[in-house]
C-alpha cells in the first residue's frame, strides 16, 4: 500500500513537496521550528489520524495487532 500524501488527497508521488518550509517555499525544511514558534500562552496542534492504529494502515500489514 503507498503512503498517503500529507499535503493533498491522493496517494504520495515523492514529489518532495512536503519537505519545503512554510515560511519560505524556496528553502527546504531544516527544523528550525520558526513556523511554529510564537509568543501565545499555549499552542494547539489538530490530529487528524494516526497511521498504524487501524487494520489498514502501512506499518502492520493489515493484520490486527495483538492484544
Amino acid at each position: 500500500m503507498k503512503k498517503k500524501c500529507v499535503l493533498y488527497d491522493r496517494e504520495c508521488i515523492n514529489c518532495g513537496e512536503c519537505n519545503y518550509c512554510d515560511l519560505d517555499p524556496t528553502k527546504l525544511c531544516d527544523n528550525c521550528m520558526k513556523c511554529v514558534k510564537s509568543e501565545a500562552d499555549y499552542s494547539e496542534v489538530i490530529i487528524d489520524g494516526i497511521d498504524g492504529l487501524d487494520g489498514n494502515s502501512a506499518g502492520n500489514d493489515g493484520e490486527k495487532p495483538e492484544a
